[in-house]
């Protein structure tokens, strides 16, 4: 006759296996994507969400399970992350958020980014794809607006930000 599995005999809790594998599966989750502490752990905390919702029967295949999802997860995150960049003001305060109800400080940072866009001498189809860019879009939603191919809008935000890049250096930006 079989033995029973450990987890018959035992059974473990969710709280016992995030005691157990989340330092360890924080630790290895860092040491295969090269991201901020923040992606990690959100990350992580996504796998532990998956999981929860999944509720694997065999526990032995937890951590595997766990650590494939929270690489991915970490992965996309990066991307997200590198495709968008903080807002500087010309006194290199970083704006994070702008207040929807500041309409005052809004105006005023629309026509400041505006100055910028026609000082480095965008395109219209830079100025264009840029901007659906940063409505939130990304390269394959924009592609398809646009009928361009992916490899085109890559091209084209390269270098509308060169452009952007070059001109806020020049200008103390």
């Amino acid at each position: 006759m079989p033995t029973p599995s450990r987890s018959r005999q035992h059974p473990v809790t969710v709280t016992e296996l995030f005691a157990r594998y989340h330092q360890r599966l924080r630790k290895n989750v860092r040491a295969v994507v090269n991201t901020s502490d923040e992606n990690v752990e959100d990350a992580c905390m996504f796998a532990w969400t998956q999981f929860l919702s999944w509720e694997l029967e065999r526990i032995e295949v937890a951590y595997s399970w766990l650590t494939t999802v929270a690489i991915r997860e970490a992965v996309k995150l990066d991307r997200r992350t590198r495709r968008t960049y903080p807002l500087h003001t010309q006194d290199d305060e970083v704006i994070d958020v702008v207040d929807a109800n500041d309409q005052l400080r809004l105006t005023r940072l629309l026509a400041e980014a505006g100055d910028v866009v026609r000082t480095a001498g965008l395109s219209p189809r830079q100025t264009h794809i840029l901007g659906l860019q940063v409505l939130g879009l990304g390269y394959d939603e924009i592609a398809a607006q646009t009928g361009d191919t992916k490899r085109t809008i890559e091209r084209q935000i390269r270098r509308a930000r060169r452009k952007l890049a070059c001109t806020l250096s020049e200008h103390g930006g």
